[in-house]
């Protein structure tokens, strides 16, 4: 049995699939099974990880570890989850390559911590460190259906985007085959894009042009905190961009390496994602 924590969230929702697919038994936690519609073949359980009941654990020899960032303190979240997992044989960790440039940003720092801890817990452990999702270009979905102005921050760098499903195929591999055991893998897409290329091949897939604009440090932090970002939050999203920029365009072959192929580009998720953007 695998436990699967944010089985809602981005990769969740690919993982389970995934695993189950592989003929794994999955019990797959989320603060409100009733609303999760998950995948029918799992077993879904309800878990509020501020308060991790070990129970959860029962049958278990296998727990992917990834945290939602709900409630007051995410490194505490997996700690907790971590300790009671003494007794599983496997641990997979999901990280950040923060972590692999040494980068001591908010996440990365909190990442790098949760880390240790699974080092430490006893069963064997194997750490996943993705890049920038690009799911997290979600956020030009307001200005795509308003202006079709894309607003970027100064000095945004170019990144080496992962589809989030190669994370999960990657994380379904080294959940259920073995040879894994102490290894760090960093996963990337297959090439590096500058900001302006990203908004030009979504609008390609959207079959019209988007307007790239580049706006002050400032602009962009008066943008963020009028959508309700706390000022910590924003703080911290411009010291990993400092902190990133120059390593988010290296490119890790992980997904070929385990997977066989080419990691998903993103003309590929454009083309997957149009007509939730049109």
């Amino acid at each position: 049995m695998i436990l699967v924590l944010g089985s809602t969230g981005k990769i969740g929702r690919e993982l389970v699939p995934a695993l189950l697919d592989k003929g794994a038994r999955v019990r797959a936690l989320t603060r409100d099974p009733a609303r999760a519609r998950l995948d029918p073949r799992a077993e879904v359980a309800a878990c509020d990880l501020d308060a991790f009941d070990p129970a959860l654990l029962d049958g278990v020899d296998r727990v992917f570890i990834l945290t939602s960032g709900h409630g007051s303190d995410v490194l505490a979240q997996e700690r907790a989850v971590v300790k009671a997992a003494t007794g599983v044989e496997r641990l997979v960790k999901l990280s950040t390559t923060g972590v692999h440039f040494g980068q001591t940003d908010p996440i990365s720092s909190i990442h790098a911590a949760a880390e240790q801890a699974v080092r430490e817990a006893g069963p064997d452990w194997t750490i996943l460190r993705p890049g920038t999702f690009m799911d997290n270009r979600f956020a030009w979905l307001p200005a795509v259906r308003g202006d079709g102005v894309i607003r970027v921050p100064e000095s945004d760098p170019a990144s080496a985007l992962v589809h989030v499903r190669d994370i999960a195929e990657v994380a379904a591999t080294v959940l259920t085959t073995d040879g894994h055991a102490g290894k760090t893998y960093p996963i990337t897409g297959g090439e590096a894009l500058t900001t302006r290329r990203q908004v030009e091949i979504l609008g390609e897939a959207l079959g019209r042009r988007l307007t790239y604009v580049e706006e002050p440090e400032a602009d962009a932090r008066a943008r963020m905190l009028g959508y309700g970002w706390p000022a910590s939050a924003v703080d911290g999203f411009f010291e990993l961009k400092r902190q990133s920029a120059g390593n988010e365009e290296i490119v890790f072959d992980t997904v070929r390496e385990l997977l066989g192929r080419a990691p998903l580009t993103f003309a590929e998720w454009a083309g997957e994602h149009a007509a939730t953007f049109a």
